[in-house]
C-alpha cells in the first residue's frame, strides 16, 4: 500500500490540497518511508498556534511548523502513524511574501521540518 497523508485545514485556508499531498509524499520517501506510513498534517491560523505552542512546549510566540510525534511502531493494521505537523498558514503566507519567495517553496520546506520534528 502506499503512504498516506490526511490534511485537515479551515474552509478558506487558500493552499492546495494536491501540493501538500505531493510534498509530503515526497518528503516521506526522502527519509525512507516507501510504504504504509500516515502523516497528518493540521493548518492553522496564529491563534491556534500560538495557542499550541504555548500548551506544549511553553512557548509565547506563534511557530511556523510544530510536530507531535505518534510512535515509531508498526500498529496492528500495519501502518506506521509518524503523527501530526501543524502548519501556521498566514504565517507561512507572510513569509513568502516577506522572503519574497514561492509559497509553495516554504511549504515544501517547512513539510520537511515538519518531518524531521518527528523523527528527533
Amino acid at each position: 500500500m502506499k503512504n498516506r497523508i490526511l490534511i485537515r485545514h479551515p474552509k478558506n485556508w487558500g493552499l492546495s490540497e494536491q501540493e501538500v499531498i505531493k510534498y509530503s509524499l515526497e518528503w516521506l520517501d526522502f527519509f525512507g518511508f516507501k510504504t504504509e506510513t500516515e502523516l497528518s498534517l493540521y493548518f492553522v491560523g496564529v491563534k491556534k498556534a500560538k495557542e499550541l505552542n504555548l500548551k506544549y512546549r511553553q512557548k509565547d510566540y506563534v511557530p511556523q511548523v510544530l510536530g507531535f510525534p505518534l510512535n515509531r511502531e508498526i500498529d496492528s493494521d500495519g501502518w506506521l502513524r509518524l503523527g501530526d505537523i501543524v502548519i501556521c498558514t498566514p504565517k507561512l503566507k507572510y513569509e513568502s511574501k516577506f522572503l519574497q519567495k514561492k509559497q509553495s517553496e516554504i511549504l515544501s520546506a517547512w513539510i520537511k521540518h515538519g518531518i524531521e520534528n518527528l523523527l528527533k
